[in-house]
């Protein structure tokens, strides 16, 4: 039995059934623009999108042009991000003029975390951080007995920027300087990785009663030197020592008074008093390393 199909103009063609069929395309009349395809990607012109398959499952089509459709990540110009992930937990769009990057969230200034180091570590940089306040103190040197008193330890106060959230930097505490009976030993140095650090103070010797001379900081944006320590003096019936040298946060230790009383070891990272003639001087006090985000 014919069967007949008409457009809605009311031309048409019919179709015998029980006839081979004779072509292989089948035409609509009066029906512009529609079209029946097999494994051909319908163009933008027809109704389609000129695309045959997605690339990726987050890929947005959109127009590159009055006659083309691309798949893709969406781009800034096209409205999207150009990103294919938001990146770290608490990133933030960041524009740098011609395209968004998902970073951690600049500092709005001030610190209100800190770390202190009193031995050496490694400090983790939180997520979120990009720039630390850093004081780096070192060790008091050591008093002698029978002369002056122990420096204190240098310090370097600096700001630094440009780290990387969840990377490490290494933290190097000096040692006290240990105190001494014909010298005593320097205070170690501290650091901060390689962005600044600060030398112990030197230790005294009975050499002339002198003080010994205090350390310094070093790549600091404020670099400062310890406090020297103080000499020797010889009175009628007693012995007085040298005090020890003070740091940035002051702790030089106090002489001795006699001639077998030993100095005061260094306080808050100072250096350590010298002792009386017959006693060893005192050690200085350890350094330390502050960290402030």
């Amino acid at each position: 039995m014919p069967v007949s199909i008409k457009g809605s103009g009311g031309g048409g063609v019919t179709l015998d059934a029980g006839a081979a069929a004779s072509a292989t395309t089948l035409t609509l009349p009066n029906v512009s623009g529609t079209v029946l395809q097999s494994g051909t990607a319908v163009t933008v012109a027809q109704g389609g999108t000129g695309l045959t398959s997605m690339t990726a499952a987050n890929n947005a089509v959109y127009s590159t042009s009055s006659s083309a459709l691309t798949a893709g990540t969406l781009p800034a110009a096209a409205g999207g991000t150009g990103l294919t992930t938001p990146g770290t937990n608490g990133n933030v769009l960041t524009s740098n003029g011609t395209a968004w990057t998902s970073a951690a969230p600049a500092s709005s200034g001030g610190f209100s975390n800190m770390q202190v180091f009193t031995s050496s570590g490694t400090f983790t940089i939180p997520a979120g951080v990009t720039k630390v306040k850093v004081t780096v103190v070192g060790g008091g040197g050591g008093g002698c007995n029978n002369g002056g008193g122990g420096g204190g330890g240098g310090t370097a106060i600096k700001i630094v920027s440009g780290l990387t959230p969840a990377g490490t930097v290494s933290v190097t505490v000096g040692g006290a300087g240990a105190g001494g009976n014909s010298s005593a030993s320097t205070g170690g140095t501290s650091s901060f990785g390689a962005y600044c650090s600060a030398t112990g103070g030197a230790g005294a010797s009975n050499i002339s009663g002198n003080g010994a001379t205090g350390g310094i900081g070093s790549s600091g944006d404020l670099n400062i030197r310890g406090g020297g320590g103080g000499g020797y003096t010889d009175g009628t019936t007693f012995y007085y020592s040298g005090v020890g040298g003070s740091s940035y946060f002051g702790g030089g230790g106090a002489a001795a008074f006699g001639s077998s009383i030993g100095g005061a070891v260094g306080g808050s990272y100072g250096g350590g008093g010298g002792g009386g003639a017959l006693t060893t001087g005192a050690a200085g006090a350890a350094g330390v390393v502050i960290v402030e985000y």
